[in-house]
C-alpha cells in the first residue's frame, strides 16, 4: 500500500492513477473476498478426481480403474477418500457404489471396503470421522412380505437404508463397529395388529412406513433415497438427507449397536429413534411449511466457521425450476437436547439463512453445499457443471465453470494437512532453475492488444491462461516446446469483447514445465 502511495504521488497521468486504483481495488477485492484454498472434485460417473487452485487451473489430478465421483474427501494426510461403484454388482440403483477406496497423492489403492451383495450395497455419500473410521449408507433388501409384516400397504420390495461404521483393516477390508437401521424405526397407523402400530404425530421419532417416495429404477424398492451424511464430533451426531422424504433426520451417534436398534440408551436416551427432523411436517402428521422440494447434501456447519452446530442443505427446488441452500439451526436446551413440543412441527419456522437466484440459480437434482471459515459458502450447481462461491449477503465472489455435471465440490485451505504435498512441490519450483521468474505484459492497462513477456531458463512447453475475477477462464493459449529465454504471447482483448471481456482486472498464469507464476493486468476495451 506504501508503495502504490507513493507511485501514486509521483503520477501526473490521471488515467493512469485511475487505472492504478481500480487495479489496486479489483486485486484486493479478488484476494479478500473469496476464501483462498483449493477445491476438490470430481464429476459424475468420472474416473479422475481434480484438484484446482483460485484461478480454476488444476494442481493435482488423480486417475482411477473404476467410475465413482459422487462424492469425494482429501484426507489430513494427503490421500483421497471416494465411493467406486462396482461394475455388475447384484444390487444397483441411483449412485450405488459397493466400494470405498483410499487413495494416496499418486494414485495408488492404498485401502478399499467392499460392501455389496444381492440383498445391500453402498450408495451416494460417506463420511471420514476423527477416530479414522468411516460412515457410509446403503440399502437393504425387504420383501414386500417383510414390510407388510410391519404394517407396508404396498406389495412392492422395499429398500429402507441403513448406515454402518467401518473400522478400516489395511490393505483392505474392516470391521462394522457401529450401525444404524431405518427398518429399526418405522410406525403406521394402517394395522392395529401389528407391532409397530401406532398415531404418527406421537412418534415423531420414527418413520412413516407408509410414506411414498419415488422408484429410481422400476422394479426397485428405494425407499428414502438418502443422499448426504455429515458427522457432528462435538455432540457426536449424524445427519442424513432424503430426497424422496424431503426432509433431513438427525440421530444419535453416542448409542451402542444394541441401543441404536431400539428407543433407549445413548446420550439423549432415545435410542436410534430420530432426534430432530426438519423440511416436511406432515411427514409425521404435523402442520407446517414444506421447505423442500428434492433435498441434497444435509451438512453440520464445522467449529472454526460461522454458523457452527447449524446444518446446510441444498433445496433443488424441482418444481420451481429455482434452487436455494438453506441454513437449519436447530433448538437446543442448556444440556444439548433438542427442543420439540409433542404435536408441532420442529423448529425452526424458517431457515436462520439462505441463498437463492432465482431461475439462474438451478439444479434439478444433484447439489452441494459447504460452509467457509470466512462466512462464505461454496456451492455446487450440479446438473450445469458450475461451482462458486457467495458471501453471506449472496455476493458472488468465485465462480468455476466444469462443463460436466459435478454433485459435490469441498474447498481446503492452503495450510490444510492433506495438502502437504503440493506445498513441498511449490518449495522445489520456487528453488528450481526452470522457474518462470519474469511475468509482465505491456501496455498496462491495456485497451486492446497487449504482449504477455514470461522468461524460462530451460526448454519446455507452456500454457498461457487468462481468467477474470471470477476464476473464470476468458481464453487459453499453449505452444509447443521452445527454446529457453524471453517469450512472449500476444493478447488482443477487443478480439473477445461481447464474448467474455469487460472492463476491470484479470488474472494471467503461465505454466512451464511444472511450474508456473500468475500475474494482474487492468483492461479498458470498452
Amino acid at each position: 500500500m506504501r508503495h502504490i502511495d507513493i507511485v501514486l504521488r509521483s503520477t501526473h497521468n490521471p488515467l493512469l492513477v485511475a487505472s492504478m486504483l481500480l487495479m489496486f481495488v479489483f486485486t484486493a477485492y479478488a484476494q479478500n473476498a473469496a476464501y483462498d484454498g483449493y477445491t476438490l472434485y470430481s464429476s459424475s460417473n468420472s474416473r479422475t478426481t481434480y484438484l484446482i487452485d483460485m484461478q480454476g487451473t488444476v494442481v493435482h489430478s488423480w486417475q482411477h480403474a473404476l467410475t465413482g465421483g459422487y462424492a469425494c474427501y482429501l484426507l489430513e494426510n494427503g490421500n483421497l477418500l471416494r465411493p467406486a461403484s462396482i461394475p455388475n454388482a447384484p444390487l444397483r440403483g441411483a449412485a450405488s457404489s459397493g466400494l470405498v477406496q483410499e487413495i494416496d497423492w499418486h494414485g495408488n489403492v492404498v485401502w478399499e471396503y467392499q460392501y455389496s451383495s444381492p440383498t445391500y450395497i453402498l450408495h451416494h455419500d460417506i463420511e471420514a470421522m476423527p477416530n479414522g473410521n468411516i460412515l457410509m449408507i446403503a440399502w437393504e433388501v425387504k420383501t414386500a412380505a417383510q414390510a407388510q409384516a410391519l404394517g407396508r400397504t404396498s406389495s412392492t420390495a422395499f429398500w429402507p437404508d441403513h448406515i454402518i461404521e467401518v473400522q478400516p483393516t489395511r490393505p483392505s477390508g474392516g470391521t462394522i463397529v457401529w450401525k444404524w437401521h431405518a427398518w429399526d424405526h418405522l410406525v403406521q397407523d394402517k394395522d392395529a395388529s401389528k407391532p409397530n402400530y401406532g398415531v404418527i404425530s406421537e412418534h415423531p421419532g420414527r418413520l412413516d412406513i407408509n410414506l411414498r417416495g419415488g422408484n429410481v429404477l422400476p422394479g426397485s424398492g428405494d425407499w428414502l433415497h438418502i443422499n448426504g451424511i455429515s458427522y457432528n464430533p462435538d455432540e457426536d451426531e449424524i445427519v442424513i438427507s432424503s430426497h424422496y422424504m424431503n426432509e433431513i433426520y438427525v440421530i444419535d451417534h453416542s448409542t451402542t449397536m444394541e441401543e441404536a436398534a431400539g428407543n433407549s440408551g445413548g446420550r439423549h436416551g432415545r435410542g436410534g429413534d430420530i432426534l430432530y427432523r426438519w423440511g416436511n411436517p406432515a411427514n409425521y402428521a404435523a402442520s407446517g411449511t414444506k421447505h423442500f422440494d428434492v433435498l441434497h447434501c444435509s451438512w453440520w456447519i464445522p467449529t472454526g466457521s460461522p454458523g457452527a452446530g447449524n446444518i446446510l442443505a441444498y433445496n433443488n427446488g424441482m418444481r420451481q425450476r429455482a434452487s436455494e441452500i438453506l441454513e437449519i439451526s436447530p433448538p437446543r436446551d442448556a444440556h444439548g437436547r433438542y427442543i420439540h413440543d409433542a404435536g408441532t412441527a420442529f423448529e425452526p419456522a424458517s431457515p436462520v439463512w439462505s441463498y437463492s437466484n432465482g431461475t439462474s440459480f438451478f439444479s434439478n437434482h444433484l447439489g452441494g453445499n459447504q460452509r467457509l471459515p470466512n462466512g462464505n459458502t461454496l456451492i455446487a450447481e450440479s446438473t450445469k457443471g458450475r461451482l462458486f462461491e457467495v458471501t453471506a449477503s449472496g455476493e458472488r465472489v468465485w465462480e468455476h465453470t466444469i462443463g460436466r455435471e459435478t454433485p459435490r465440490a469441498l474447498r481446503y485451505a492452503a495450510d490444510y494437512p492433506g495438502l502437504a504435498a503440493l506445498r513441498t512441490t511449490a518449495v522445489t519450483n520456487v528453488s528450481s532453475k526452470s522457474e518462470i521468474p519474469v511475468l509482465w505484459n505491456h501496455p498496462n492497462p491495456c485497451t486492446d492488444i497487449t504482449v504477455i513477456n514470461y522468461r524460462c531458463e530451460s526448454a519446455a512447453a507452456v500454457r498461457l491462461s487468462i481468467h477474470d475475477v471470477m476464476g473464470r477462464v476468458v481464453r487459453t493459449f499453449t505452444r509447443d516446446v521452445h527454446a529457453p529465454g524471453l517469450q512472449q504471447f500476444t493478447w488482443n482483448a477487443k478480439d473477445e469483447l461481447g464474448k467474455h471481456v469487460s472492463n476491470g482486472v484479470y488474472y494471467y498464469t503461465v505454466e512451464s514445465g511444472g511450474r508456473r507464476a500468475t500475474s494482474t493486468m487492468l483492461v479498458l476495451a470498452e
